[in-house]
């Protein structure tokens, strides 16, 4: 199921069009984020946070995917720093293992500030192009 951080609405085939951009769902045991268009730090929180409080903690990991994301481009050091901090703080309910789709040379250039922050916690993290690449890896 994948449910949106904006109340009272859920969808069953990713994010909720009508609701705020950052949502998850379940592939299986891997929790992934799905960020699409504009959106600040606190939906990726509430969003997390969802998603931990539905299953709870034992997922294998986390797959953040950017493929859709216009906020990427915008994020300061500053902004990847506090969310990096919170997924850190709550790695070992997904596996202390990140997988992150960046598809495009600057989604992927703001990841690897968060992979350095999210390394320096502890948690396995790895960038990929293509979602199927970042499955694998996860449940590798």
């Amino acid at each position: 199921m994948t449910a949106s951080v904006f109340p009272g609405t859920t969808g069953t085939t990713g994010p909720c069009p009508d609701a705020m951009p950052v949502s998850y769902d379940f592939e299986g045991d891997i929790l992934a984020l799905r960020l699409v268009g504009q959106y600040g730090p606190a939906e990726i929180r509430a969003a997390l946070l969802a998603g931990l409080a539905e299953r709870g903690a034992g997922a294998a990991g986390l797959l953040a995917d950017l493929r859709s994301s216009e906020s990427i481009r915008n994020r300061t050091l500053g902004d990847v720093t506090s969310i990096t901090g919170f997924l850190a703080y709550h790695a070992a309910s997904y596996g202390n293992r990140v997988a992150i789709i960046a598809p495009t040379e600057e989604a992927y250039e703001r990841a690897q500030f968060g992979v350095v922050d999210l390394a320096a916690s502890g948690v396995v993290t790895g960038i990929f192009r293509e979602v199927d690449d970042a499955r694998m890896w996860l449940r590798s």
